[in-house]
Parts: structure tokens; C-alpha cells; sequence
């Protein structure tokens, strides 16, 4: 493992310059580590969908949008708690291998894109669809 390499819950983990754009290659181990957690998924969804740069105030409402209309409901607390998650989970796991650059002081998300990633999301997609099942779909 390079010095750039580190692990951390048996994730593999690789810190990037916030310039510096390439796709990383991430295991498979990593990447069904990684989409395992419904909420990675509709982060990466979201990301992958939209532009390669976005706050995390409009991430949380993209998310919870996704929640809003497949629950029907929408609270402050809700946004909260997503807001608090993303920031000191999630997003810097993503940033650990790779995915994303995130600069926490002013709430910027920079999605490098990763097509390994983006495919098994197509692919989970079209399979939910052709069996109907939505929750899968959402957040």
C-alpha cells in the first residue's frame, strides 16, 4: 500500500489533491462496502446526476426530496440529522476513496465520477425497475 493508501474499517481509502481529477481504481470489495448503505447510494445517484460541484445545503435537499416523495414526509429534524450524517459520515468516506473532494469549512462536495460506480447504480436501477420495486429506488 503507498503512503497515499491508508484503511480504515477495511475500506481502502486514498487521499487525493482537491485539483487532482482521475478515476481511481476501487476494488470491488470497496465499491459493495461502499453502495451496501442506501444513503451512499442516493448520494452517489445525486451526484453522478447532477453537476460535479455542489454545496452540501443543496445535496440535503436533493436528498431529502428523494425521502419526501418516497415517505411523504419532511421534517426540520429530518434535514438536521441528514445534514449532520453527511458531513461527519458519509461524505468523508467518499472522500477517503476517492469519490469526492469535500472541503467541510465551506461546504463544497467536487464529484470526481467513477464509472465502476455509476454502472452498478444503472444497474441496480434497472433491475429494481424491472422488478418493481421502488424502495430500492429511493433514498
Amino acid at each position: 500500500m503507498s503512503d497515499s493508501e491508508k484503511r480504515v474499517d477495511n475500506i481502502e481509502t486514498v487521499r487525493n489533491h482537491p485539483e487532482e481529477a482521475y478515476e481511481s481504481k476501487l476494488s470491488s470489495e470497496t465499491i459493495a462496502r461502499v453502495l451496501k448503505n442506501r444513503r451512499r447510494r442516493a448520494i452517489c445517484r445525486v451526484l453522478a446526476n447532477g453537476s460535479n460541484v455542489t454545496t452540501l445545503d443543496e445535496l440535503v435537499d436533493a436528498l431529502m426530496e428523494q425521502e419526501a416523495n418516497a415517505t411523504g414526509t419532511e421534517t426540520e429534524r429530518d434535514r438536521e440529522l441528514l445534514s449532520i450524517r453527511l458531513h461527519h459520515v458519509h461524505l468523508p468516506l467518499l472522500e477517503d476513496i476517492g469519490l469526492i473532494a469535500y472541503e467541510h469549512r465551506c461546504g463544497t462536495v467536487r464529484y470526481w465520477g467513477h464509472s465502476e460506480i455509476e454502472n452498478f447504480l444503472n444497474q441496480l436501477r434497472s433491475s429494481c425497475e424491472r422488478a418493481g420495486k421502488r424502495e430500492l429506488l429511493s433514498a
